[in-house]
């Protein structure tokens, strides 16, 4: 077991979401050892064991094999020798045993972490393990052995153990699947594997409590297996500081088998382990809890780490407060003794004793003391010892308002409390699993779906959540099935005011949930108490009796409000006479309302006060969340001009305590129902808030603090001072709001909003916002601007240009956080001086920023002038018709004709992974929670787990569970975790035919079928051709009834709602109709003819429909209003083109289409449309669905070849698929003419042709030279390379199985260099730069210019260079060549990698580049592993000499967040000019120096970190700097993911860029004008 084993067994015992895997047991075989854990030595009585050693063994070892020179006992040195030694008298010892043989010829589906539970299973259940609780563990282990550190692990041996794999792993996996069956213990050895990665980056939290012991073989395998090292040393060691290495003298398999106790290896190995058991004796003994659930962590010893992982876990979670200071202001409010009546009710006992059911609901009115309740029951619950986790909304305080601020606040408390939780949080951590915090859903489904709700010690987990009613968007805890899914062994108290919609949403929840409401008379005998104790405290009363009558006062007044009492009583601290207690009882009427206007009218007799009351009472009451009380000093002064001194005392006092001050300095009205109050229409005061005028008025204010001081002094928002410059976050984010929110007739609002968009200010804005990594504010401002034009556009004259500003801005704001996501993320000043120049030219933010009166300093042209389009990209595919559809919140999937199956990231639109199904892909779906996909054909369907990337199942075909409805008429359910599945049949259900009203179920096969799983109950609908859709449960298998609408001819789609709320059933008839049916009452609701949809999609919130027709159209529906009512809203006419598929994204802000061999990805704006939360306050004037047309796509000849700058720079040679070889000017990028051309299907051929003249400098009237084709050549392979040497007059071609050497212009063949037939070379035109493809086969070649003498060049076979002549082809090296070697550097470990879904082939790929004293390679070796970068001295080249190549250095690229794409060149003497993988666009400045040692070069501007290595002279080059300049767009790309671009020197150090765009080129310059420096740890743009 490994160390990435080790890892996994830990994770294992720390997580228990799964019972440990039961691994098979055979017959015992002494020779070989048994199964399973065996104790070999207990120390005699009455000696207690100090520690235990357990012996773990290795790949095709066993527990007694591994450890035995021979099968003769003796040489089963753990027992017959250690337990014998006295130094280890007190030692208990064990060996454990499992089934690692990978030579059986019985196929195995058993990994590591199956090997590593069954070991966890073993220690949990030995008797002795729990005996010796006090003692600590020492494990064993050789090669594929390992170890579990638990609590009790303190030391671990490691013997020969691949914790970076071993090469031999994948020869053994391919023997023992062709041979022996699969093996997946095997393959999780290979280097690089899943299991690997994954483990060993979890290890190094846990490595640093450990004392490691590492022990590596010096001698290889015997001759007659492999003769060669099994496991090298730098696989076998960690290199942790606490690590021990140790050679010995031994190979692989004599590493734990000694011939006698006198074998040097065993004395090495015996002193080790004596000297890690007397650490051991050292240290005191353990003491665990008995009460502790679990014999984990190792981050827990002694412990440390536990601040460490909160840290960790806070910012994976970012969750910045934790709800203990308010759980201790209420409890201080409790007076003891009160809350009986609730805590010793059954009803709550049962449910804290597990009873069912598992929810416990407590509603009761506002200021009723609920809040004090819940705290007590968190008391109550932490006291009977169960994990506690709890959480208090509070509207408008943006950490305590939403679901997903309350669901991470949970996670994080139930980590602090259970260990199990911390392990799989941090697990999920270090797989960097891509999740939204701010979307409750995501964050529902990545961490408690598909993470902690499978760990065994969920059952003790209580959650107590206060306020539910004011959650900004409770809802979603019914609509997306948030408690329905909640597992029932969870206890879950909440408490909320008596809403409708949380009334109906616990209804749906049925027997789940226990209901209860408060009453006055519940809390009547609290109060009595809480009134009494605090008279007694003010100790204003003489005697019992006058503090009882005073109290039944107050109650007879309180109304049951626990508020109200409060406030009395906090008034009764001034009042020293009964007269005046008195008097402060009558002037406090019973109602709320009637106290708060009493407030307010103190307010008011201070007329110098009141101005300033009145702005903080706005502010507070209208704010988006919680200002801080240096926010709203700010807001105060942009107000009314004034600067609040001793704000945090000023603010409460001089609104007289109807707005606090907490402890994290927030201010707070005193409740809500103060704020309901304040905003009443009827409220007579000069403290009344109107909502909608002052929200109009705050939004100038905030646009006018944009405009003019927000970011005067341009800075990253990490750098900005403090002062007033806080306050530009919540401005940046909620402006908007407030305009939405507002009135639309304010002439000044509308004059604000178009000086701000009209500056640079907005710009700073979007930088802000991206600054902050949340675009969404971006989208979210646009939805809120649009909503406003709505309802404004009635105040404009046809003709007012603002309209049209505001609305360009809409769809700008939009588009740009689409379009330029992952580029302002990465650097938001981008958006200052490369997004303007690459927006399209008829865009607001390109006419004012791009081209207009302040243009930017990046000039693209090429583009074809366009507005945004709505379709974002196309994806086409060369072979086979894309078939199938489906789109998860992760990913999105398109199935062809062929069976590939391709995923993309649905932001970037890139293909991250593909897999194959065995034939034509029919039909694709993820599972809820993004972990499977599923691929159907007519024959077989497929189970695919993305995450480790495996095929889990395949059925042939006649969530937890899949669910598939077929033609046959039957429903067949699959277990996913055991593969079992079970099969009925609806048709022979038996029902009565003469029963009236019952549906009748025929015969035929049905055409379609659709699932609805969002409800309590799983439907299934069943279409047939002239027979009513039947409703059925599915799981029940009961018919429910029938869906009819006149004459069926047939249904070509159909899809439930996915929101529980619409109960609708979509349906497209093949007559065109479509149809919608409320599933609940069985009757059609909406009908419209002759839409004729293939396809069918709702948006994830239900209220949006899209349907794509036969006929290529496209057309959007809005359910507005929730009653099946369908509004046209946007629509695409795509002509002839019919529409296979629809399907939205997971935000239901995109939509994805299929037809013939593309596939389209669309964002309306009109998507963005605001829900109409606020219908009761808006005006809006319905704008006319948008109708576009997408004009029939002719087939055009694209640009197919590398680009080609000409040496005077003013053209850019490029072919297309036609065969034409075109100029293009390297100006403006337009088509200039063709100067010849090949035929339509010219494989193998080769043209050369001859320039009458050089081309001239382009000028507007200058026409292009005759080209007259000298050379015509056809080769019976195809063309792979070609190199032209300096003088033009000898040509280097490049074939499949040779290189030949032409003279120009004869064509000539001059001579030939076979290679192996199996390589695969390719290399681009030119003298500096070569691509070549190289395959595993030791023969691929490549080449490329001389780096010294113009008349040579370099011929690369494998790891071999060759020197040759262009004259004549002469060999200038010897026979042998100049071997090319590579010293081994960490800094492939230093880099981030992605594991696809399947794991590609092994190629390597080098492209060479020729500067001035050096030859730059970039190298790759895997899809799975980033480019490495070498540069090579040119004496590594020279030809005279018959020793191996000087190494060469390697460039640390750990600065750069994607691999390098590709070297665009090297202008100067050493600037190298690169492309990433994220298409950004750097140079890099080398230089060059000499040093002695193999070195790292490193991106520090100051120093080069030198690591050791064996003793050769190279030359290293030290990086100055590295620059980040612009980006390249996805579009760019060809549909094989292929970039063509070039770049050309200018003078004063400039280069000019050039892409190809399908048939276009695309010209950039001043690319290098603006940069950003990129080092470790720090950008400075």
């Amino acid at each position: 077991m490994n160390m990435a084993e080790a890892e996994l067994a830990l994770r294992s015992l720390r997580n228990t979401q799964k019972k440990s895997s039961s691994i098979p047991v055979i017959p015992n075989d002494d020779a070989h050892g048994v199964f399973g854990l065996t104790t070999i030595h207990e120390p005699s009585p009455p000696t207690s064991a100090a520690a235990d050693i357990v012996f773990v063994h290795g790949l095709g070892g066993g527990s007694r094999k591994t450890w035995s020179y021979s099968t003769d006992g003796y040489h089963y040195w753990p027992q017959a020798w250690l337990a014998k030694d006295l130094d280890f008298a007190d030692i208990r010892i064990h060996s454990f045993g499992y089934r690692s043989n990978w030579a059986e010829r019985q196929s195995s589906i058993l990994n590591i972490r199956d090997f590593a539970e069954s070991l966890v299973g073993e220690l949990k259940n030995k008797p002795t393990y729990g005996e010796a609780i006090g003692t600590r563990i020492i494990f064993v282990s050789h090669s594929m052995g390992g170890c579990v550190p638990t609590d009790r692990v303190h030391l671990m041996f490691f013997l020969g153990t691949p914790h970076r794999g071993s090469d031999l792993a994948a020869i053994l996996k391919r023997l023992s699947t062709i041979a022996l069956g699969s093996k997946p213990f095997v393959s999780d050895l290979i280097p690089e594997s899943s299991a690997l990665r994954d483990i060993n980056d979890t290890f190094r939290h846990y490595a640093s409590d450990l004392r490691l012991w590492s022990f590596y073989e010096t001698l290889p395998a015997p001759p007659r297996v492999l003769n060669k090292i099994v496991v090298e040393r730098h696989s076998a060691t960690l290199g942790y500081p606490n690590e021990e290495v140790a050679a010995m003298n031994a190979d692989h398999r004599q590493l734990c088998k000694f011939n006698s106790p006198a074998d040097p290896n065993y004395r090495i190995l015996r002193n080790a382990l004596h000297t890690a058991v007397d650490i051991l004796r050292e240290l005191p003994p353990l003491h665990l809890a008995p009460s502790q659930n679990h014999v984990n962590s190792a981050s827990m010893q002694k412990g440390l780490n536990q601040e460490s992982f909160n840290r960790r876990l806070r910012s994976f979670l970012n969750v910045i407060d934790t709800p203990e200071d308010e759980l201790q202001t209420l409890q201080l409010l409790q007076e003891p003794g009160s809350c009986r009546w609730f805590s010793e009710a059954q009803r709550f006992v049962s449910w804290r004793a597990g009873g069912s059911p598992g929810i416990l609901w407590l509603t009761g009115r506002p200021g009723s003391g609920k809040s004090v309740l819940s705290s007590h029951v968190v008391e109550q619950v932490q006291s009977s010892g169960g994990f506690c986790s709890y959480f208090f909304f509070r509207q408008r305080e943006a950490s305590k308002s939403t679901l997903s601020d309350c669901l991470r606040s949970l996670v994080l408390q139930m980590a602090m409390q259970d260990n199990y939780v911390t392990d799989k949080l941090l697990q999920l951590e270090g797989e960097g699993v891509a999740w939204d915090m701010t979307d409750e859903l995501s964050v529902w489904r990545r961490l408690f779906i598909s993470g902690i709700f499978k760990l065994a010690s969920i059952s003790q987990h209580f959650w107590i959540i206060d306020g539910v009613d004011e959650c900004a968007n409770f809802n979603s805890l019914f609509t997306k099935r948030i408690l329905a899914t909640l597992p029932k062994c969870v206890r879950l108290f909440a408490t909320s005011r008596n809403l409708d919609e949380i009334g109906r949403g616990l209804a749906s929840l049925e027997s789940r949930v226990s209901l209860q409401s408060m009453s006055e008379t519940d809390t009547l005998d609290d109060m009595r108490l809480f009134v009494t104790s605090r008279l007694r405290e003010l100790d204003r009363l003489e005697n019992d009796e006058s503090i009882d009558a005073m109290c039944e006062k107050i109650l007879r007044k309180s109304s049951g409000s626990f508020l109200w009492v409060r406030l009395v009583l906090q008034e009764f601290e001034n009042a020293w006479t009964s007269e005046a207690m008195d008097a402060v009882l009558s002037e406090v009427p019973a109602d709320l309302q009637d106290m708060y206007k009493r407030m307010l009218q103190s307010m008011g007799k201070d007329k110098r006060k009141a101005k300033l009351a009145k702005s903080i009472l706005t502010w507070t009451v209208l704010a988006c969340r919680p200002l801080t009380v240096g926010e709203l000093r700010v807001a105060v002064k942009l107000d009314v001009n004034e600067t609040l001194q001793n704000a945090s005392k000023a603010i409460p006092s001089l609104c007289h305590q109807l707005v606090f001050v907490d402890t994290t300095e927030k201010v707070h009205i005193l409740h809500a129902t103060a704020r309901e109050f304040l905003l009443d229409e009827t409220l007579d005061s000069d403290y009344a808030v109107d909502g909608v005028e002052k929200h109009a008025y705050l939004s100038c204010l905030l646009l006018r603090y944009l405009t003019n001081d927000a970011f005067k002094s341009h800075a990253p928002p990490r750098r900005q001072s403090s002062g007033s410059r806080g306050f530009a976050k919540p401005t940046a984010c909620f402006f908007s709001e407030h305009m939405y929110r507002g009135t639309s007739s304010d002439d000044i609002l509308m004059a604000e909003l178009c000086t701000f968009l009209k500056g640079k200010t907005i710009l700073s804005w979007i930088e802000h916002a991206a600054g902050h990594g949340n675009l969404g504010d971006i989208t979210r401002a646009a939805t809120h601007l649009r909503g406003y034009l709505g309802r404004r556009i009635k105040y404009l004259s046809p003709m007012d240009p603002s309209a049209d500003l505001v609305e360009c801005w809409v769809t700008d704001l939009i588009r740009v956080a689409a379009k330029f996501r992952s580029q302002l993320l990465a650097c938001p000043s981008s958006i200052h001086h490369i997004i303007p120049s690459f927006c399209p030219s008829k865009s607001m933010i390109s006419r004012t920023f791009a081209n207009g009166l302040r243009p930017s300093r990046i000039t693209v042209r090429g583009i074809p002038p366009a507005t945004w389009d709505d379709c974002l990209t196309r994806i086409d595919f060369e072979r086979g018709q894309a078939t199938a559809l489906s789109h998860d919140s992760q990913s999105f999937a398109v199935g062809l004709s062929t069976g590939q199956i391709s995923l993309y990231d649905p932001h970037s639109v890139q293909r991250v992974a593909k897999i194959v199904h065995p034939e034509r892909v029919r039909m694709l779906g993820f599972s809820n929670d993004g972990e499977y996909l599923v691929s159907s054909g007519v024959r077989s369907l497929v189970v695919w787990q993305l995450r480790p990337g495996v095929q889990r199942f395949l059925f042939p075909l006649h969530g937890d569970k899949l669910l598939c409805a077929f033609a046959s008429g039957e429903l067949t359910e699959w277990g996913l975790d055991s593969g079992k599945h079970e099969t009925i049949s609806w048709r022979g259900i038996i029902h009565d035919k003469d029963t009236i009203g019952t549906p009748e179920i025929p015969e035929q096969p049905p055409s379609r079928a659709a699932f609805s799983t969002s409800g309590e109950t799983v439907l299934l609908a069943v279409g047939y051709r002239n027979h009513p859709i039947l409703i059925w449960d599915a799981l029940e298998l009961q018919l429910l009834g029938q869906c009819t609408i006149g004459e069926c001819n047939g249904i070509d789609d159909m899809a439930f709602n996915p929101n529980p709320e619409i109960a609708a059933l979509v349906v497209s008839y093949s007559d065109g109709r479509l149809c919608l049916f409320d599933y609940t009452i069985m009757t059609p609701t909406f009908n419209r003819p002759n839409v004729f949809a293939n396809g069918i999609a709702c948006s994830p919130d239900g209220r949006n429909l899209v349907t794509g027709s036969s006929r290529g159209v496209i057309e959007f529906d809005q359910d507005h209003t929730g009653n099946m009512v369908l509004v046209p809203i946007y629509g695409i006419q795509a002509f002839d083109d019919s529409i296979r598929s629809v399907v939205f994204s997971a935000d239901g802000l995109r939509l994805i289409d299929l037809h013939d061999q593309q596939c389209r990805i669309w964002a309306p704006t009109a998507l963005m449309l605001k829900n109409n939360e606020f219908e009761g306050l808006s005006d809006v004037a319905p704008l006319p669905p948008k109708i576009i047309a997408v004009s029939e796509e002719i087939e055009i000849p694209e640009i197919t070849t590398a680009l080609v700058v000409s040496s005077n720079g003013g053209y850019v040679i490029a072919g297309k698929s036609t065969g034409e070889v075109l100029a293009f000017s390297a100006v403006d990028g337009k088509e200039l003419g063709v100067l010849y051309g090949h035929g339509p299907d010219d494989s193998g051929r080769l043209l050369v042709a001859k320039l009458a003249t050089s081309l001239p400098a382009p000028s507007p009237t200058t026409k292009l030279p005759v080209a007259r084709v000298i050379l015509d050549r056809r080769f019976s392979t195809a063309i792979v390379s070609l190199l032209v040497n300096p003088s033009a007059d000898r040509l280097l071609i490049g074939g499949r199985n040779v290189d030949e050497l032409c003279d120009l212009p004869s064509g000539r063949v001059l001579g030939s260099i076979p290679h192996n037939n199996d390589s695969v070379v390719s290399m681009d035109l030119g003298g500096q730069v070569v691509f070549s493809d190289i395959s595993d086969s030791p023969t691929a070649s490549s080449a490329f210019l001389h780096p010294t003498n113009e008349a040579w060049f370099v011929l690369i076979l494998a790891d071999t260079a060759r020197t040759f002549c262009w004259s004549d082809l002469q060999q200038l090296t010897t026979t042998t060549g100049i071997l090319l070697r590579k010293l081994s550097t960490p800094a492939e470990d230093l880099l981030p990698t992605r594991l696809p879904v399947t794991k590609a082939l092994t190629r390597r790929s080098s492209s060479y580049y020729v500067g001035q004293g050096f030859v730059l390679e970039l190298l790759r070796t895997s899809v799975l592993v980033p480019p490495r970068l070498y540069i090579w001295p040119v004496s590594a080249f020279d030809p005279s000499t018959a020793l191996p190549g000087c190494p060469p250095t390697e460039v640390d690229l750990s600065v750069i967040e994607a691999g390098i794409l590709a070297v665009l060149g090297i202008v100067g003497q050493s600037t190298v000019l690169f492309i990433d993988a994220n298409l950004w666009v750097y140079s890099m400045e080398l230089r060059l120096t000499q040093a002695t040692q193999h070195t790292l070069a490193s991106f520090c501007s100051e120093m080069t970190v030198v690591k050791n290595a064996p003793e050769s002279f190279t030359q290293k080059i030290l990086p100055v700097f590295m620059r980040r300049h612009f980006f390249a767009l996805s579009e760019w790309r060809t549909t094989s993911g292929e970039l063509r671009c070039a770049a050309a020197q200018r003078a004063f150090g400039d280069a000019d860029f050039f892409f190809a765009s399908r048939q276009h080129i695309v010209v950039v310059q001043g690319g290098l004008e603006f940069s950003e420096v990129m080092s470790a740890g720090q950008r400075n743009v």
